[in-house]
C-alpha cells in the first residue's frame, strides 16, 4: 500500500460524490425500514474508504489531461525554502495534518476519559425501575448477553450509550416514567445490538483524522441519520400502531425537554439526532421559505406510516444501495492521475508520430517499458541509453 498525493486527491474526488449522493437520497422517500440496514451497510464500506486512503497493488491508474497536473505541479513539484532545505507545499500539509490528528485524538481521548467526572455519573440503584426494565428488554433478545450499566446524571442532556464492549446507558434524572424508561432503553439496548457503538467510534475516528475536511461532517451527519432510523425500526417492529405513535410521542418529547442535547459525546449514539431539531422546526414555521426536513420528523413520519413499509423492498433503495457501493469499488480501483510530462522530468524527446519506446521510472528504482504506450515488461536498470525516460505517463498528441 502507498499514500501520494495523487491518492489522497482521488479519494476525496470520489468520496465527494458519495457523500452528495448520500446526503441527497436519505432525505428522501427511497429510505424505508427494509433498505435502511443496505443504506447503512454502504455508508460504512465509505468509511472504511476514508479510513484507508491507500493505493493498492490492484489499483489501476486513470490519467487525466486536465487539471491535475496543475494541482501536482502546485502542491509536488513547486518547492519553498523555510529555514532549510526546500520542501514542497504537500510535504507541509502532512506535517499540519499529523499535528492536526494528534491534537484532535488527545481532545477526544480527554472527552471520553473525563465522561463520568464531566456529567457527575452515578449508577443506578440495583433495585431500580430502571435494570428492572432493562432486564426484561434484553432478556427478550436472542444475542449474547451483554452486561448493561445504567448511570444516573443530573444534567438535562439527552439519554445516550457508549462503550464497545462494555456498555454504559446514561440517563437523564428527570425520567421517571417506566413508559419513557422502556422506549429509552429498548432505543439504547437495540443500538448497542447492532454494533452502533462501534460506528459511533469509527466516526469520530473519522471526524479526527480528517478534521480539515467539512465533507468529512456532513458524511457523519448522514450516518447519525441513519443509524437513528435503524434502530427506530428495530424498536418498533414488535410493536402495535398505538405502541408505535407512544414511541414517536417519547421521541418528539425528549427533543422538546432536553436542551442541552448537544453536548452529548461525539462517540456516543444517543436517544434522539444529534442534529438541532427543534429548532430548525421552529425557525421553519417562523420562515417564509420552505426548511428542509429534519432528522426528527423524517422518523416520526416512518414511525407512523404504513406497517407495510417494514416488509417491502423497493427496487430504488436496493438500487442506490448498489450504485454507492460500486462507487466504492471505484474508488479502491482507480485513481487519477495527472497526464503530462514536463520537461526537466524526460530525458531525448518522444513523440507518437516518430517513436513508440520509452521507460517509466518507477519509485523502487526500476523501470517499466512501454511499447505503442502499452507496459511491456520491468527492468532493473535502463539498457538502452537513447530510450526516453520519463517519471510519468507522457501526453500523446
Amino acid at each position: 500500500m502507498s499514500f501520494t498525493f495523487s491518492t489522497l486527491l482521488s479519494m476525496i474526488i470520489i468520496n465527494a460524490v458519495f457523500v452528495i449522493a448520500l446526503n441527497q437520497v436519505v432525505k428522501t422517500s427511497v429510505i424505508n425500514y427494509f433498505n435502511i440496514d443496505l443504506f447503512l451497510l454502504s455508508s460504512l464500506v465509505i468509511l472504511l474508504r476514508f479510513l484507508l486512503p491507500f493505493e493498492f497493488p490492484f489499483t489501476v491508474s486513470v490519467p487525466v489531461k486536465w487539471g491535475l497536473s496543475y494541482l501536482y505541479d502546485l502542491f509536488v513539484m513547486l518547492e519553498i525554502n523555510i529555514l532549510g532545505p526546500p520542501i514542497n507545499i504537500f510535504t507541509i500539509f502532512m506535517i499540519a495534518w499529523y499535528i492536526g490528528i494528534l491534537i484532535c485524538g488527545s481532545r477526544l481521548f480527554l472527552q471520553f476519559a473525563t465522561i463520568r467526572q464531566r456529567y457527575r455519573l452515578r449508577e443506578a440503584a440495583p433495585d431500580s425501575d430502571a435494570y428492572a426494565i432493562l432486564h426484561k428488554i434484553t432478556s427478550c433478545h436472542q444475542k449474547s448477553k451483554a452486561v448493561f450499566r445504567i448511570y444516573i446524571t443530573p444534567r438535562n442532556i439527552t439519554p445516550f450509550i457508549y462503550g464497545i464492549f462494555h456498555p454504559v446507558i446514561v440517563l437523564p434524572d428527570s425520567v421517571h416514567s417506566k413508559e419513557a424508561l422502556f422506549y429509552i432503553l429498548s432505543h439504547e439496548t437495540a443500538h448497542y445490538y447492532n454494533h452502533h457503538t462501534l460506528y459511533k467510534f469509527l466516526c469520530s475516528l473519522l471526524e479526527v483524522i480528517y478534521f480539515w475536511n467539512p465533507l468529512v461532517k456532513i458524511f457523519v451527519k448522514e450516518i447519525n441519520r441513519i443509524i437513528e432510523i435503524s434502530v427506530d425500526s428495530k424498536v418498533i417492529a414488535p410493536l402495535e400502531p398505538l405502541g408505535r405513535l407512544d414511541y414517536s410521542k417519547s421521541l418528539t418529547s425528549m427533543a422538546r425537554t432536553l436542551a442541552e442535547k448537544k453536548t452529548t459525546p461525539a462517540f456516543t449514539a444517543t436517544y434522539n439526532s444529534s442534529e438541532k431539531n427543534t429548532s430548525k422546526s421552529d425557525k421553519s414555521k417562523k420562515s417564509k421559505t420552505p426548511q428542509k426536513k429534519s432528522s426528527l420528523s423524517q422518523r416520526v413520519k416512518m414511525i407512523i406510516g404504513s406497517p407495510a413499509k417494514i416488509k417491502t423492498l423497493t427496487p430504488n433503495g436496493f438500487v442506490s444501495s448498489l450504485l454507492l457501493i460500486t462507487a466504492l469499488v471505484i474508488s479502491l480501483v482507480f485513481v487519477f492521475e495527472p497526464y503530462r510530462i514536463c520537461e526537466e522530468n524526460g530525458i531525448g524527446s518522444f513523440a507518437g508520430d516518430d517513436g513508440n519506446l520509452f521507460y517509466l521510472k518507477n519509485s523502487n528504482g526500476t523501470y517499466d517499458l512501454y511499447l505503442n504506450n502499452e507496459y511491456f515488461l520491468t527492468e532493473p536498470e535502463i539498457s538502452d541509453p537513447y530510450i526516453p525516460v520519463y517519471t510519468h505517463l507522457p501526453q500523446i498528441n
